[in-house]
């Protein structure tokens, strides 16, 4: 298989181009993603099956798999996680028009910053040919990448998009999809100073504001100014909310998401799928939602 060298530096790379829709995938106009968490494989599979719920997703994110320290990938160690599980959740997905995507993240409490970077900087390569691989491997849509690191670590900035770069090419020869998920602002990593990049390379960027950001919250937290930041490419950008909440930064999850109905630019990315509030699974604002996917 060839992949490109990463050292080449993604902003000199080419623009993500629009994908064809596979036969078995839902049309829509704006992602709604969500994330099945390691932990509550059971609990979210029976929240999403709901068919009020099932209706609306696009995307079905399997935070799954991890880092190895020599660059290659491997399955979470919970009791939940397995194979059959992927392939269960896979053919469920299918079955209902959704994409279902590899997530491959370092760490749920402890942001191990340093097993990601082994990976995408100093084993780019072999990082990027064991998730294609995978992916390949078990039939899936595309690939989801939530490495998150505690600090900006700007200095890790160029690996970084130029190992997305590189898996773009790749994944967008295969006709699949390729999305990162980011910090909503100037803090920590991946985050809002590295959108212009990565906008370059992927199909979405989940905006991981969640409880943070708001259709009425000040200054940088707004919804309006998370617009600004995305520039042209705002359609790239998917606003990030908490399924176990029903109202934060002085709103309700309705008015929230009649902001990005409204809006009819930006999706939405939910985490996670176990949907605890209610509120999600209201008519009101699953027909938000439906809207909000198909667009106008």
């Amino acid at each position: 298989m060839y992949l490109l060298p990463c050292l080449i530096f993604a902003g000199s790379l080419f623009a993500a181009t629009p994908l064809s829709t596979p036969s078995h995938i839902r049309p829509y106009r704006r992602p709604i993603t969500t994330w099945i968490a390691p932990y509550a494989v059971k609990r979210s599979f029976e929240a999403i099956r709901v068919p009020q719920v099932a209706g609306i997703l696009t995307h079905l994110d399997l935070q799954f798999w991890e880092p190895t320290s020599d660059g290659a990938i491997r399955l979470v160690e919970e009791p939940e996680v397995s194979l059959d599980a992927v392939e269960k959740l896979r053919n469920w997905g299918h079955e209902q028009g959704i994409r279902v995507m590899l997530c491959a993240f370092n760490g749920e409490r402890d942001w191990d910053w340093p097993l990601a970077k082994h990976a995408f900087s100093d084993h780019c390569d072999g990082f990027v040919d064991s998730l294609v691989h995978e992916v390949d491997r078990l039939d899936l849509d595309g690939i989801d990448v939530d490495l998150e690191g505690p600090a900006q670590y700007e200095s890790d900035k160029p690996a970084f998009l130029s190992f997305i770069a590189a898996l773009s090419k790749e994944m967008h020869s295969r006709r699949k999809q390729l999305t990162v998920d980011s910090f909503c602002y100037i803090w920590n990593a991946p985050n809002q100073g590295w959108w212009a990049d990565l906008f370059r390379s992927v199909d979405a960027v989940n905006c991981m504001g969640y409880d943070e950001t708001g259709c009425a919250a000040p200054e940088w937290r707004s919804f309006a100014a998370l617009k600004k930041a995305a520039g042209a490419h705002t359609d790239k950008l998917s606003i990030g909310m908490l399924s176990g909440r029903d109202k934060w930064q002085g709103s309700p999850l309705a008015e929230h998401l009649a902001w990005i109905e409204k809006d009819n630019t930006m999706g939405v990315a939910i985490w996670d799928a176990q949907f605890r509030s209610s509120a999600w699974k209201s008519t009101d604002v699953l027909k938000a939602l439906a809207s909000i996917r198909r667009g106008r």
